[in-house]
């Protein structure tokens, strides 16, 4: 497992040091104080955490476009909408309906 080696060099700059066992980050610190003579030093044991990317889609009006959302009454206008339509996603259907909206499909 890797470790990493956190200080404040003697000139008050972080520095860091990644080390692959424990007894090199423990050399390390002791190079640190001995020959350095840095005393604010921080070990931290290092693990992967394993990440799963997913596709998202998120769909936007352009700033610039022109909405149908402008309503007239009695000679004022009332203006465009101010809050966004949420749409919810809809599940990937398991292929039962699909023909119904193929319209190519000649049976």
């Amino acid at each position: 497992m890797s470790h990493m080696v956190v200080f404040r060099s003697a000139e008050g700059k972080p520095g860091y040091h990644q080390a692959d066992s424990l007894d090199e980050a423990v050399r390390f610190v002791e190079h640190l104080r001995n020959q350095e003579g840095v005393s604010d030093t921080r070990l931290f044991k290092m693990q992967e955490i394993p990440l799963e990317v997913r596709t998202y889609y998120r769909v936007e009006v352009a700033s610039g476009a022109e909405t149908p959302a402008v309503v007239e009454e009695a000679e004022r206008t009332v203006g465009m909408l101010d809050d966004p339509v949420v749409v919810e996603p809809l599940p990937a259907g398991n292929g039962q309906n699909a023909a119904r909206f193929n319209r190519f499909n000649r049976g």
